[in-house]
């Protein structure tokens, strides 16, 4: 049997983030920290099955709230989960219901996993004090999210914050969206590693590159690269300057949208750290229109993996407090 959590449970707040793999969960008290950080496996066909499974192990009676984020569309208005390429077969499936079923009818919240990650920076990571924010979360795909006057802008039929399909050059590499030249194409970990390959054919590679490239063969990542560019690699280098300057072409277009107070980049590729951002900042110094603009703060994201889990706990919230 899972061990309750008493810690004035009515007080305590739970959030989750469903991956392909994993759902990471939080528990956090009514000031917002940590009191539990953990995992449990996804069952990719019974989202329902894996939601109770979770309320199992979690084990708090009585929560103030729980939340949930998800891969794909997510209506935070029906509760439903429509298409999601990381869990096809929990398409649309009831997440809202699922959650009351489990969780004997507390407040809930549901939201895209970006859009749960950028809430949980804007309470409790690199967006504290801001009210209009950007998130652009780096990893297989790229992810975005929107927040403006401390809202989630979702948009129409819950589509906004696709900022990794923005084109960025129409006649620039394919993406897996279909079209060409989309920011994922680039600073994706996919693009990434295509353009890795391209980089090991030309006279700019150095021996360490065609070794790796050999070495690691279909499980190259980006992680690979950024190990050599520490080393001082100069093919290393070229890339991340490269995808750095292609993430700056959209942030500095999103400035000039939206005037964010800070632009937060997240998810496992911004791991790269400075050898993304610094190419990135750069290049919107440059391009944004404003002069007030041209010093956003481009920030790396705080909360590590667990972001949408403590944001989707943040949603669940503002949930209980309404109702």
């Amino acid at each position: 049997m899972p061990k309750t959590l008493d810690l004035g449970s009515k007080n305590l707040l739970v959030g989750a983030d469903v991956g392909g793999t994993n759902v990471k969960y939080v528990v956090l008290d009514a000031a917002g920290r940590r009191q539990v950080q953990d995992s449990i496996p996804t069952d990719p066909s019974d989202p329902a099955g894996t939601i109770a499974r979770l309320a199992e192990v979690v084990g708090v009676r009585e929560p103030a709230g729980v939340g949930l984020a998800c891969a794909g569309i997510v209506s935070p208005a029906t509760g439903f989960l429509g298409r999601s390429p990381n869990l096809p077969g929990w398409e649309n499936s009831d997440l809202t219901g699922a959650l009351q079923a489990a969780f004997s009818g507390v407040p809930t919240a549901v939201a895209n996993d970006v859009n749960a990650a950028l809430y949980g920076e804007f309470h409790h990571g690199a967006g504290r004090g801001c009210r209009h924010l950007v998130m652009i979360a780096l990893g297989t795909g790229v992810g975005g999210g929107l927040l403006v006057d401390g809202k989630l802008v979702t948009g129409f039929a819950d589509g906004a914050g696709e900022i990794g399909h923005m084109t960025l050059d129409p006649e620039g590499p394919p993406c897996t969206c279909g079209n060409r030249g989309c920011l994922e194409s680039y600073c994706g970990s996919v693009g990434l590693v295509r353009r890795a390959r391209e980089l090991a054919g030309t006279d700019l590679a150095t021996d360490a590159w065609k070794a790796m490239i050999a070495e690691h063969g279909s499980d190259l990542t980006p992680r690979h690269f950024a190990e050599l560019a520490a080393a001082g690699d100069i093919v290393a280098t070229v890339l991340f300057v490269e995808a750095g300057r292609r993430l700056g072409q959209a942030v500095a277009s999103l400035v000039n949208v939206l005037a964010p107070d800070r632009v937060v980049i997240g998810g496992g590729v911004a791991q790269a750290g400075d050898l993304f951002l610094l190419p990135c900042r750069e290049l919107v110094a440059r391009h944004v229109m404003s002069e007030a603009g041209r010093g956003t703060p481009v920030v790396a994201a705080e909360l590590g993996p667990f972001a949408a889990a403590m944001g989707a706990a943040a949603l669940a919230a503002e949930a209980g407090a309404v109702t």
